[in-house]
């Protein structure tokens, strides 16, 4: 059928480019020495070529590092842009709201805080005017209840008073 071979693994092929640039340098070393000994002039004019592309790549990397300024700068003015177009006034609408919800809430407050005067102030009235009275009218209404069951007690001519049954609290 096919004859496909098997797809080299990232360390083997990773080996054997470390091992071919490997062996470019060294001939190359080997190169440049065997030239600069037999030229004199070789060293020169390798070392100017060396000056001119150290650079040529600094002049290229001037460029790359304007065009990327560039870049953010456009980016930083593009995010601006959106953000004063859509985020302030979704913005400034998020806090119109707020204030109205802080106006509302402020005005249920000050109910709330009226009725509790309110039903604080109905308490105590009804507390004072009704329910004491009440209190005190039950207790001279006892007291007149265990004053006439003794007194009736006399009258019957026994000496042993009778004991009265004691209400608890599942009586009233």
């Amino acid at each position: 059928m096919h004859d496909f071979s098997e797809p080299q693994t990232e360390s083997g092929g990773m080996t054997r480019w470390l091992i071919i640039g490997g062996i470019v340098f060294v001939v190359l070393s080997i190169v440049f020495i065997v030239l600069s000994i037999i030229y004199p002039g070789f060293r020169e004019a390798v070392r100017d070529l060396a000056i001119i592309l150290l650079a040529l790549f600094q002049l290229i990397g001037a460029i790359a590092l304007a065009l990327v300024a560039v870049a953010i700068l456009y980016a930083v003015k593009a995010i601006d842009t959106t953000a004063r177009t859509t985020l302030i006034p979704k913005l400034s609408e998020i806090s119109t709201k707020v204030d109205e919800l802080l106006v509302k809430t402020t005005s249920v407050t000050d109910d709330v805080k009226k009725t509790s005067a309110s039903v604080s102030s109905t308490v105590t009235i009804i507390s004072e005017q009704i329910v004491k009275p009440a209190i005190q009218v039950s207790s001279i209404m006892a007291g007149l209840k265990a004053a006439a069951n003794v007194l009736g007690q006399r009258v019957t001519g026994s000496n042993k008073p009778k004991a009265t049954p004691h209400k608890d609290s599942s009586d009233v």
